[in-house]
């Protein structure tokens, strides 16, 4: 079994690009689930200037939300394996 030892460092680069990731992909699944909504329900997609701020803010929030959190426990389990002696299994 092939195990990877090389532990990559948790950077602020790291957060702020995992922040910006989850929000384009919030924002892509938030505009297409709009647009089926409204394709359901009202039988057309209608876009306005409100409802792409609402689904940028929507998306923003969720991807500072989602990118702070796996950044976070990604630096706790960075701390915890530093702190942790590393056993020898051969």
């Amino acid at each position: 079994m092939l195990v990877n030892k090389k532990r990559h460092k948790i950077t602020l680069t790291l957060l702020f690009l995992s922040i910006f990731y989850l929000t384009f992909c919030c924002f892509i699944f938030f505009f297409i689930a709009n647009a089926a909504i409204d394709l359901i329900f009202d039988g057309k997609v209608i876009l306005t200037r409100k409802v792409i701020i609402d689904i940028i803010v929507v998306s923003v929030i969720a991807g500072v939300a989602g990118g702070s959190r796996s950044w976070l426990f990604a630096k706790l389990d960075e701390r915890k394996a530093r702190k942790k002696p590393q056993a020898d299994s051969h």
